[in-house]
């Protein structure tokens, strides 16, 4: 696009309603492709493409056919190359340069009955090259595309892992539009960050002799034959190429100056930061440009400062009109687009937060817009000159506006003079108002004193509730005014005779000015001193509630919660989920309380299209929707939150019909509490993340144990096995019967003992990993118990087995097989951990309590108990407590009785927690402990057929005195 690309833009800078809105199912099909890429892929995610930018001066210099010659290259050497988008010259030798490359069709969009020709981004993310080709980057795309600028389609690429080659001219970088606009006297519409060239992996500068490009122009290689003249009367003439080619190859040596520098030099250790004054004049622009370029200059970083008073926008060169404010809006984007840091501050008067923040910052250097002449007005005027007598140690750079501003824009923009009919009103109330009191007050006393009195206190109650400072100009002039012709002599009359009156008329207007205007300043600090409690409160509010949130749904339900509170508009709020990239969970509208949007507004917030537009935004981690320059069809505006490193959730505003904004107050507000939304998730992801990697050590350890456990605890019983296996094979005959039946009664009790560790060992695992099923059921108690003393150790020949039941048909829910287990492992480590001639008893009996009834089961012993340092460590796997040699020779014959692997009593423990209970430990009286577990107890038909068999063969057992 050349210097007159304002007329071929066709009007694509303005939101039209004619607009093409994007098709919500390529969205999605296209984010469905790029989450199964990301999964493919992994959670790191493509590398970041590399941008190759083929710079030059002025059009016709030569650097699509550069960027053309430089893919054939590309491609020679194996690179899968694509033309994503070449500008339609009429040149030849460029066009024939297309031959042998892969071109994509363009994308077509119908903008005001004309056929225009786009880049097509989803086409070319659905074909995935290795390089693609993008001509002009600088270009602004046609409504109905997703994004308003090309640079923002060419970031996409780049992000998706794809490299890109592009063109641009030295007239098209934002950093550069004063300086252009003031050589050529053309300032380019289409405009490109100055971050996007910066950031360029590469950058070829395709340059030419302005002789030889003009002597193309006048070939016709350039522009039609009718268009030559006027080209080089103009844009083309050889001072402007020679000063364009002079500020192209300055800016490209910047460029490399600059990367060295960051490469050698830390920023950090030198540099001067620059604060600029951002307000919603003309000036802003320029004012943003110029800090950046000495802010680069200089080393240091920007900083873009916002003065907000309390009612209108004093001091910042705006008014409460949306005009200005969308001037202020624009403005702050320029700047967060070229990189600066906006800080948003409140004040009555820009001068004193200016100073202010640039001595606790430690700035030197200050940018502000310049007006022509100084205008005072109440102690108010240029914003330079006073800047630079509040803080005489800093240097102030005064930019102008392209066009003077008038003297009402002046007073306006510097002393808060915006005539309003109501400041109007109010004045004429006051006066009449003061004037009917002192027509009272002279007709008791004709005072001077106390009229004058009279109208500076109407004149001050009423000033409480004026908007700018036209009420304090107007009842001042009224009330002298008033004063002379209601009570100078001679009375009724504009004449004055006495000698003291032009000094009573002096003090009226003063006074009465003075006063007003402060009443109308406090007014204001009073409103700054409430808007910053409020944001006082909401951030502290926020910041409990979200450190409170225990969840992720639960801290964006919170910021959701908190954005409605603080914007008074509907929030559609999106949780990030899922392994692929982009994922999102199903939406949640919060609606403003009160108002009842109902379920259709819910189901047009939460459509396909506006569902597509939060998912690219999830994936790219940028904003989009309403106001932005991305799918700005939505109809809500969609925020990510995030940190650095990931994207958690999006928040989606609710925008009117007309694409409105909010302040910056409003703006800063949202931006802290979404940040600090992404903080506090960021801060859950970790503590999730550290829990599991306590888990995987866990984990960790109990395998080391186990192992140690194994290879220390499996020796004896293998060795035993072994040798006894061996005696009988090489020594079977020489053994008599009794002998050889000892050896293989060893043999099976050693067998038996690995085959139990075994099986609790894969119990217990099964368990903790929640791979058994508890099936419960009513069970007699009694059937249980039975089945546990059939499968107790061989030692318990050695003990005394007693089992008390009250009630033979007690039934209990339970898993009947898990609970044999439970049975069997406390018999087992009450025989292993007491004396030979111990009595264990076994005990069930029902239990009434407030949650209703349950069965208790206890497994008693008198041995010599659990020491009290031992008893929390019991349950714990892989511990089990020592004994004394002489219990160990006791508890079996030949002293080879085994305390196991310290599975048993984990495992119990285990098993009674997925059945909802628990087990307990206690000491028994006068020496020996009790194990416990209740489950609740079930109600069943007294059947006798049920009582016959097991508890018949129970009570069979008791009578016999010993099991």
């Amino acid at each position: 696009m050349e210097w007159e690309e304002t007329v071929v833009a066709l009007g694509r800078d303005n939101g039209d309603e004619e607009a093409v809105r994007r098709d919500p199912d390529a969205i999605l099909r296209r984010i469905r492709e790029e989450e199964a890429a990301g999964d493919a892929e992994g959670a790191t995610g493509p590398a970041r493409g590399k941008l190759k930018v083929f710079f030059g001066y002025a059009a016709g210099v030569g650097k699509t056919y550069a960027m053309l010659t430089e893919a054939h290259r590309a491609q020679k050497a194996g690179a899968d190359i694509v033309v994503g988008y070449v500008e339609p010259h009429t040149r030849a030798d460029t066009l024939a340069l297309l031959d042998g490359l892969e071109v994509m069709e363009p994308r077509a969009v119908e903008h005001r009955g004309i056929a225009l020709r786009e880049f097509d981004l989803d086409g070319a993310l659905e074909r995935a090259p290795q390089i693609v080709l993008v001509d002009e980057l600088a270009h602004t795309n046609a409504p109905g595309c997703r994004h308003r600028k090309r640079y923002q389609d060419v970031e996409e690429l780049l992000r998706a892992g794809i490299d890109v080659y592009t063109t641009v001219n030295v007239q098209h970088l934002e950093g550069l539009n004063d300086r252009i606009a003031a050589v050529t006297a053309v300032a380019p519409s289409e405009r490109v960050p100055d971050r996007i060239f910066d950031a360029a992996d590469s950058v070829e500068i395709v340059d030419v002799e302005p002789t030889e490009l003009i002597e193309r122009l006048q070939a016709g290689k350039i522009y039609a034959p009718e268009r030559v003249g006027t080209a080089l009367a103009h844009f083309f003439s050889r001072s402007n190429l020679a000063a364009l080619r002079e500020i192209a190859l300055r800016r490209a040596a910047d460029r490399l100056t600059r990367a060295s520098t960051e490469a050698s030099v830390p920023h950090a250790a030198g540099g001067d930061d620059v604060l600029a004054l951002v307000t919603g004049d003309a000036a802003a622009p320029r004012v943003i440009r110029t800090a950046m370029n000495l802010a680069e200059a200089f080393g240091g970083s920007c900083t873009a400062l916002v003065v907000e008073s309390g009612g209108e926008h004093e001091g910042t060169g705006t008014t409460g009109d949306d005009a200005d404010g969308d001037a202020l809006g624009r403005a702050v984007a320029l700047a967060e687009e070229l990189g600066a840091h906006v800080v948003t501050l409140e004040g009555d008067d820009p001068v004193q937060p200016l100073a202010l923040y640039a001595a606790t910052a430690g700035i030197r250097r200050i940018v502000v817009p310049a007006t022509s002449g100084r205008v005072r007005l109440l102690g108010r005027g240029d914003v330079a000159w006073r800047l630079m007598r509040a803080a005489p140690e800093t240097m102030v750079t005064a930019v102008p506006a392209v066009d003077a501003p008038s003297v009402l824009e002046r007073l306006r923009a510097y002393t808060g003079f915006r005539p309003t009919a109501a400041d109007a009103g109010r004045a004429v109330a006051a006066v009449a108002c003061a004037t009917l009191a002192s027509t009272v007050a002279w007709a008791v006393s004709p005072t001077t004193s106390v009229i004058l009195m009279i109208y500076l206190l109407v004149s001050l109650l009423l000033a409480t509730r004026a908007d700018g400072f036209l009420y304090a100009v107007l009842a001042a002039l009224g009330s002298v005014v008033a004063y002379n012709f209601f009570f100078t002599a001679p009375r009724f009359t504009f004449h004055a005779y006495g000698l003291s009156a032009p000094v009573i008329f002096a003090f009226l207007l003063v006074g009465t000015l003075a006063a007003s205007s402060l009443a109308i300043r406090l007014k204001r600090q009073a409103a700054l001193a409430a808007k910053r409690s409020y944001r006082t409160e909401v951030l502290l509010e926020s910041s409990r509630k979200l450190q409170a949130a225990a969840t992720l749904s639960a801290c964006l339900e919170t910021a959701a919660a908190q954005v409605v509170k603080i914007l008074d508009r509907p929030v559609v709020m999106y949780q990030v989920g899922g392994s692929a990239t982009g994922s999102l969970m199903a939406p949640r509208v919060f609606d403003v309380p009160g108002t009842g949007g109902g379920d259709a507004e819910s189901d047009a917030l939460t459509a396909p299209d506006e569902a597509a537009v939060a998912s690219w935004v999830a994936v790219n981690g940028e904003p989009a929707g309403a106001t932005t320059d991305t799918l700005r069809e939505a109809r809500c505006l969609y925020l990510p939150i995030r940190t650095a490193q990931r994207v958690f959730g999006v928040a989606g505003l609710v925008m009117e019909e007309g694409g409105d904004s909010f302040g910056s107050f409003e703006r800063n507000l949202l931006a802290a509490l979404l940040d600090e939304c992404g903080q506090q998730a960021q801060a859950l992801a970790a503590a999730a993340e550290h829990r599991n990697l306590s888990v995987k050590a866990e984990k960790e350890a109990l395998r080391s144990n186990l192992l140690r456990a194994i290879s220390h605890d499996l020796r004896t019983p293998l060795t035993s096995i072994s040798g006894d296996a061996d005696m009988l094979l090489s020594s079977g005959e020489a053994l008599d019967a009794a002998q050889r039946r000892r050896l293989a009664s060893d043999i099976y009790e050693d067998a038996s003992w690995l085959i139990d560790l075994v099986e609790n060992l894969l119990s217990v695992t099964r368990l903790d990993d929640g791979d058994v099923e508890v099936t419960r059921m009513p069970e007699l108690v009694s059937d249980v118990l039975a089945d546990a003393l059939r499968h107790t150790s061989r030692a318990a020949a050695d003990h005394r087995i007693a089992v008390d039941l009250d009630d033979d048909l007690l039934m209990a829910d339970m898993d009947g097989r898990l609970i044999v287990q439970v049975v069997v492992n406390l018999l087992n480590n009450a025989i292993a951990y007491t004396p030979a001639g111990s009595s264990i008893r076994v005990a069930a009996e029902r239990q009434r309590r407030t949650t209703g009834d349950w069965v208790v089961v206890s497994v008693a012993d008198d041995g010599p108990g659990i020491p009290a340092a031992e008893k929390a460590r019991v349950f714990d796997l892989f511990y089990h407590g020592g004994r004394t040699d002489g219990e160990a020779s006791n508890a079996g014959e030949g002293g080879d009785a085994r305390r196991g692997m310290g599975l048993g009593l984990a495992l119990c423990r285990s098993i009674l927690r997925a059945h909802g209970s628990d087990i307990s430990l206690r000491d028994a009286y006068p020496h020996g402990c009790v194990f416990s577990f209740s489950l609740p107890a079930a109600e069943g038909p007294a059947a006798s057929a049920a009582a016959e068999g097991p508890s018949a063969s129970l009570a069979a057992q008791r009578e016999e005195g010993e099991c």
